[in-house]
């Protein structure tokens, strides 16, 4: 067990597997008895917390003639909740985190693998690392992980579904992304950082996966990875619908000066417990998922139109595709587009010797995982992460949690 003052940032790093292992071993076969898997560490992250609700799954058992309770009892799962964010980089952290890739010839729903509840995709663990104090995490190698692991602690989330994941785009600030999860188990680990018990749990709250995690060395990769795209680097573009024109007419969307814009992809999921089940017996994606995209920009030119034409039906569906590309000195390194969009909100604002700036709000439903018309895509230059297979051999087993 590591002795500290403190934790900073600079003792962090975080890493993602698979909740099942043999899915992404390389021979294809799954893995068995004390194989390890090796965690996918993210890159660029600045930001991490998490939450454990204890209370909001527990009830107070009273009854007449005392005043305080005489015990408690869990009746729900207790869902611990975690947040992260990261700087945007080729579309590696998304797709580790499950997202899947769209091509130019193959276009898939960023969210497919949530969509089909694919067994490899649709969740993750994710282990928080800390090392020791007035360390730098990435000053470490796999010989000083392993030599230095007694004074490293992680925190393993198991079972973690995506509810929300956002991306944000502004003038005079770096590309991000932020994610929000939740998750059914947490385990705390010290003095390791290989041989970690898979955290995840099956509908009775048992570990029956087998296998364990090993945590490589962490490293800020700039060799291969972008530093960070820029803002500068960032276009949006509209097609179809008339160049995008709201048949209600205000401010025409080609060559718009934005500020910024942001792209929100909701993946809520509703609770279904059943009798005799410890956890959760599914939690299933809410429909419909709308993905909304927000921007801001400063007015330029109007077009003509009138609100009665949406009122009176006589406008019609008007859509759009709005695609939002992140290029490095010429090339894409990211690609967002969301198909199907219509405009939801225009809201128009100026004060005194201020420009005049619109809001606009758009929003497409996600359609099946292979729909192509409406929807999400999501076009990383990355490609897909390999899960390495370890031998168990000479690599220690954490204990189980006290309980």
């Amino acid at each position: 067990m590591a002795t500290r003052t403190r934790v900073i940032s600079q003792n962090k790093a975080v890493y993602v597997t698979p909740t099942g292992w043999g899915e992404y071993a390389e021979a294809g076969t799954p893995l068995t008895g004390n194989s390890f898997v090796t965690g996918h560490h993210l890159h660029r992250v600045d930001t991490f917390s998490f939450e454990m609700d204890l209370a909001g799954a527990r009830q107070d058992v009273r009854e007449f003639g005392q005043l305080a309770r005489i015990g408690t009892v869990n009746l729900t799962e207790v869902n611990p909740t975690l947040s992260f964010g990261y700087f945007l980089g080729d579309g590696e952290n998304e797709l580790a985190l499950g997202f899947s890739k769209s091509t130019n010839s193959n276009k898939f729903q960023m969210a497919s693998g949530q969509l089909k509840e694919d067994d490899i995709l649709k969740e993750r663990n994710v282990f928080l690392l800390t090392v020791e104090e007035g360390e730098d995490a990435f000053n470490l190698e796999d010989s000083t992980m392993e030599a230095n692991e007694d004074n490293h602690d992680v925190v393993g989330f198991g079972n973690c579904f995506i509810s929300s994941y956002s991306a944000n785009f502004s003038v005079g600030e770096i590309p991000r992304a932020d994610v929000e999860m939740q998750a059914s188990n947490v385990v705390f680990y010290t003095g390791l950082n290989s041989g970690l018990i898979n955290p995840s749990l099956n509908l009775e709250g048992e570990r029956t996966h087998t296998g364990a995690v090993k945590l490589p060395a962490p490293s800020s990769d700039t060799a291969t990875l972008p530093l960070v795209l820029r803002p500068q680097d960032v276009t949006i573009s509209f097609a179809d619908g008339e160049d995008g024109v709201a048949p209600i007419g205000g401010p025409t969307f080609s060559d718009l000066p934005i500020q910024s814009a942001s792209i929100e992809l909701p993946l809520a999921r509703e609770v279904i417990e059943a009798l005799g089940n410890e956890l959760a017996y599914a939690k299933l994606l809410e429909f419909p998922i709308d993905v909304t995209m927000s921007i801001s920009s400063l007015t330029r030119d109007f077009a003509s139109g009138a609100l009665e034409y949406a009122l009176t039906g006589t406008a019609e569906n008007n859509k759009t595709n709005i695609t939002l590309d992140i290029k490095e000195e010429g090339t894409s390194k990211i690609k967002y587009i969301l198909s199907g969009a219509v405009l939801d909100n225009q809201s128009f604002s100026q004060g005194l010797d201020d420009n005049e700036t619109v809001d606009l709000t758009f929003s497409a439903q996600i359609g099946g995982a292979s729909t192509t018309d409406q929807g999400l895509f999501f076009f990383p230059s990355a490609s897909y992460p390999t899960y390495n297979v370890v031998s168990g051999a000479n690599n220690k087993v954490a204990a189980q949690p006290i309980s």
